[in-house]
């Protein structure tokens, strides 16, 4: 909720209970998650950041249980595959 606009966050706040948020974020026990922590959530999240210029042909893979994958909005034409696996079957 800490990322959206005042106003969306003040409209489904007055719509909805706190624990029936369709957007939120709360610690592994359901306790809440202050603004100022999740805000040092964002500030690791955007120091950790490697950003690089695309170029025709680039190809981006990565293993979603390590990483957090491309946020930054991408422009032009893009083919995008994606697929599903069990990561502790051998």
């Amino acid at each position: 909720m800490s990322n959206l606009e005042e106003d969306v966050r003040e409209s489904l706040q007055a719509t909805f209970e706190a624990d029936e948020l369709p957007r939120n974020a709360y610690y592994g026990d359901g306790s809440v998650i202050s603004d100022d922590e999740l805000d040092q959530v964002r500030k690791a999240f955007q120091k950790a950041t490697v950003l690089f210029p695309w170029q025709h042909g680039d190809v981006l893979l990565l293993g979603n249980m390590f990483v957090a994958h491309g946020r930054t909005p991408y422009t032009g034409d893009r083919k995008i595959l994606g697929a599903m696996a069990d990561p502790k079957a051998r």
